[in-house]
């Protein structure tokens, strides 16, 4: 009986990792799809108003959820997403990515890409504290550590009172932090909806909220500007999209790490486009942020 209990212990621990692994994988294609879409929405905010730049993805991110409802289950498959199980939560969740958006997207039309995602890298580290305090995950002592080191590394990018200070720096910090209690909201809206609903909720809400802000600020856009609007909307979606399903697999904790590959993708496209490239602090605060992220994950496998 206890050699069966011990195979039985083991299958179970291995399920899990197998479902992490899957969880992790499904985050690593979110964070690619993410930092293609930041580097079409930098070239485009020059041009347009962040409203009309929101309301073209969101109007994407609409589109596709309700047409793979329809597609699954025609009009019954579309009326059982858009049940949720907690309403209040999704459309508060939701309408707090709207806010986040508008953070990620006028940091990005600011400020060079890898610089945003050098001071975004400090997300999944806020995600880890947050998990213990909101979610109640074990987060040990090594992991508290790695928290501080991550924050001290986002100290060297911003170099507060120091010359190199840039105070446009904290509005990406800002929508770090934000990224990072959606993140928790994703998460504990699983576990009253599965991630077809939340898709749902995620498009549909934030289209109705700035469809009433875009007719003041409409720019017409000629045939670049339409694909240069749906390219990136359909990156960022698609990014949401495969986050959204990670948390279906993985817990918070266990998933962020592997957001710093967004930070190689965002470097290596604002070098190719635009020609940016981050200074030697810049570097050297993303690197003691990512290895803290990485010590983490080391943490997370071991307890696991």
């Amino acid at each position: 009986m206890r050699e069966r209990h011990v195979v039985s212990t083991q299958e179970n621990q291995a399920s899990v990792l197998d479902t992490t692994r899957q969880g992790i994988v499904l985050a690593i294609i979110a964070m690619a799809a993410f930092s293609s879409g930041d580097a079409v929405v930098k070239h485009v905010a020059q041009t347009y108003p962040l409203p009309q730049l929101l309301w073209v993805r969101y109007i994407i991110l609409s589109v596709f959820v309700i047409s793979m409802a329809l597609y699954k289950a025609g009009p019954t498959g579309l009326k059982k997403v858009a049940q949720a199980n907690n309403l209040p939560l999704q459309i508060f969740r939701s309408v707090f990515l709207l806010g986040e958006a508008f953070l990620f997207t006028l940091s990005f039309k600011l400020l060079p890409i890898a610089d945003v995602h050098a001071i975004v890298a400090v997300a999944p580290i806020v995600v880890t504290a947050l998990s213990a305090l909101w979610l109640k995950e074990l987060v040990g002592i090594r992991r508290w550590s790695a928290v501080l080191v991550g924050f001290a590394g986002v100290m060297i990018i911003l170099r507060p009172g120091f010359e190199g200070f840039n105070e446009l720096f904290l509005l990406p910090l800002l929508a770090a932090s934000a990224f990072a209690v959606y993140q928790i909201l994703l998460r504990i809206s699983s576990r009253y909806d599965d991630g077809e609903t939340s898709q749902f909720y995620t498009g549909v809400v934030p289209l109705i909220c700035v469809t009433f802000l875009v007719p003041f600020f409409w720019v017409t856009p000629d045939l670049y500007g339409w694909l240069a609007l749906i390219a990136g909307g359909i990156f960022i979606s698609l990014g949401h999209f495969f986050l959204i399903f990670a948390f279906q697999y993985a817990t918070p904790s266990a998933i962020q790490p592997f957001n710093y590959t967004l930070l190689v993708w965002a470097t290596l496209f604002g070098w190719l486009f635009y020609d940016e490239f981050p200074d030697h602090w810049t570097i050297v605060g993303a690197l003691v942020v990512v290895s803290s992220g990485l010590y983490t994950l080391y943490r997370e496998r071991k307890r696991s």
